[in-house]
């Protein structure tokens, strides 16, 4: 790769878009590749994800790499998600000051807390939008990784003589967005219901993040 230098995010972003390969590690010495890790599922021939990876780094970066520098765990991804315990709701904080409300959400996984708090305009509309990002804030702890999304709009409407909260959601993965829909029957809280239904929005893109 003549007189460019090789930037490992961008050539992650883009790996990580080949079918079955879940996440990407790229090594870099003197601006030339000397590892590449991966992690995918059981579900393609290694030789076949790794004859990939060569292509899409000659086609898109103009790198020759060695197959012998690529690196691939393969693991059964749905019976890793289905054996993890699930992410709880602890507590959900929410105060008034003058023209300003802070919110603020704890959520738990395994007996880890996580929580994000986030302050705000005192508006009807944009109260239940910090909500939704608060949670999304302490989602993104959980799932440790630098994924860009937020919570765009939050409705209550009815359906079947029934109030339920839609939440929409704004994701972009590997440079791509997508809106995604999440709901939830208001019973007693309708703050907990914007919780739920927050994480209603995001909760099947979680095995791909």
């Amino acid at each position: 790769m003549d007189n460019t230098t090789i930037l490992p995010i961008e050539i992650e972003k883009v790996l990580t878009d080949i079918l079955g390969i879940l996440s990407v590690k790229v090594v870099v010495k003197d601006d030339e590749i000397i590892e590449l890790h991966v992690m995918a599922t059981i579900d393609r021939n290694p030789k076949q994800i790794s004859r990939d990876i060569q292509s899409v780094l000659f086609s898109k970066f103009d790198i020759d790499c060695d197959h012998k520098k690529i690196s691939i765990a393969q693991i059964n991804h749905s019976t890793i998600m289905k054996s993890d315990k699930r992410i709880e709701i602890d507590e959900i904080l929410y105060t008034t000051s003058g023209n300003l409300i802070k919110a603020g959400v704890k959520l738990t996984q395994n007996g880890v807390a996580y929580y994000s708090e986030k302050e705000g305009l005192n508006t009807s509309s944009n109260n239940s939008r910090i909500i939704a990002n608060t949670t999304l804030e302490a989602l993104r702890q959980i799932i440790g990784s630098s994924i860009d999304f937020i919570a765009e709009d939050v409705e209550k409407i009815t359906i079947g003589k029934r109030e339920v909260i839609l939440v929409a959601v704004s994701v972009i993965i590997n440079r791509n967005e997508e809106t995604l829909l999440g709901t939830s029957i208001i019973h007693d809280d309708i703050r907990k219901s914007i919780v739920k239904a927050t994480l209603d929005a995001i909760n099947r893109k979680i095995v791909k993040l």
